[in-house]
């Protein structure tokens, strides 16, 4: 089988989920060429990449001019017809880039298709879902409502808009889509979640330093009505403080009131409100098998979770579910709620 996705890895530094995002790779079997672009220096990332060698199409090792730089030089140095990039501390579902491939075959006039991500923290633990995330409307030309990891697109599409700009260091991924989107390429939805995102504050996209900030006005300046312009900005601010500035406890407060304006994604709302009944699927790419997960729920919460065949009761705070079967590298385990009471999903963690 030919590759359909060619992806490219760049590492700018060592992070330890690095391992996990080619693990995740390697999930995807033939339908993924791989390019590692490492900038690092780092003699873990040197080693990490020899043990993924011969999964790797194409490998580079020293300085690049930046993040986008890397990233068309991967692409450049693969050939299949659909291109996307992961991040290292990034990591894909099993099984995702066949669900985006037998909807590509299904819609070939496709150009853009993406899909929902799950959010994690340093720690690894799961915090829900990426609810910025929401189906294609003119609203990507005023806030990047796409994540990128869950985001694959036509290589043709792309060349015949100049490619990605390689002078862009935070918003190079949401310049692409609104170039696209402005050059008529058809974008598409898929009501799947197919990537694993970390929220860091040390993250590039978890900054709003000067840089960053003219790289987003340089987009937002292209919305000819100054409503548009003026929401963008207040919404890129409020994201910002809310997610990397603000204490836990007071974002989450600002999170529940406005809750009702948010996309509710498999049951769960920005908030982490459980809305009737809600899954949430965590992947695992440990190196060995885990039967334990943590679930951490608001206070005076209470209700059953289950997953596989095990259940149990959970009640607010943090509790311990024991599975009847352990998850394997590369096993996908949905959690799901049925509350008896209002529950706040907070975090979720192997243990």
């Amino acid at each position: 089988m030919s590759a359909v996705f060619a992806i490219s890895v760049p590492i700018g530094a060592w992070h330890p989920f690095l391992p996990e995002c080619l693990e995740s790779l390697c999930a995807q079997g033939p339908l993924a060429e791989v390019a590692a672009l490492d900038a690092s220096g780092d003699a873990r990332v040197a080693a990490t990449l020899d043990q993924f060698n011969d999964r790797l199409a194409y490998r580079r090792t020293g300085p690049d001019a930046g993040q986008s730089d890397a990233i068309i030089e991967g692409w450049a140095n693969l050939s299949a017809p659909f291109l996307g990039w992961l991040n290292a501390d990034d990591a894909l579902y099993p099984g995702a880039l066949d669900k985006v491939s037998k909807r590509l075959t299904d819609e070939p006039a496709v150009d853009v298709l993406y899909g929902d991500s799950t959010i994690v923290d340093d720690g690894a633990a799961y915090c829900g879902f990426h609810w910025a995330v929401k189906p294609p409307s003119e609203r990507l030309l005023r806030d990047c409502i796409i994540s990128q990891p869950s985001c694959f697109f036509r290589r043709a599409a792309v060349d015949a808009i100049g490619g990605l700009n390689r002078d862009l260091h935070y918003t190079m991924d949401w310049d692409l889509w609104v170039r696209l989107w402005r050059d008529g390429a058809r974008f598409d939805f898929i009501d799947a979640v197919l990537s694993r995102v970390l929220w860091s504050g040390d993250a590039k996209t978890g900054g709003f330093n000067a840089a960053r900030r003219s790289e987003l006005e340089r987009i937002i300046g292209g919305n000819q009505q100054m409503i548009e312009k003026v929401k963008a900005r207040i919404g890129f601010a409020l994201h910002y403080a809310l997610e990397y500035r603000a204490p836990k406890s007071v974002s989450r407060v600002i999170r529940r009131r406005n809750a009702n304006h948010g996309r509710i994604i498999n049951g769960i709302d920005r908030a982490g409100g459980v809305q009737g009944s809600a899954q949430l699927p965590l992947v695992f790419y440990g190196e060995r098998g885990v039967n334990s997960l943590a679930l951490t729920v608001s206070n005076g919460a209470a209700g059953k979770v289950s997953i596989g065949d095990a259940s149990t009761t959970y009640s607010g705070g943090q509790n311990v579910i024991t599975l009847d079967q352990p998850i394997k590298k590369g096993g996908v385990a949905t959690v799901e709620f049925t509350p008896a009471s209002p529950t706040f999903f907070l975090a979720a963690e192997w243990l």
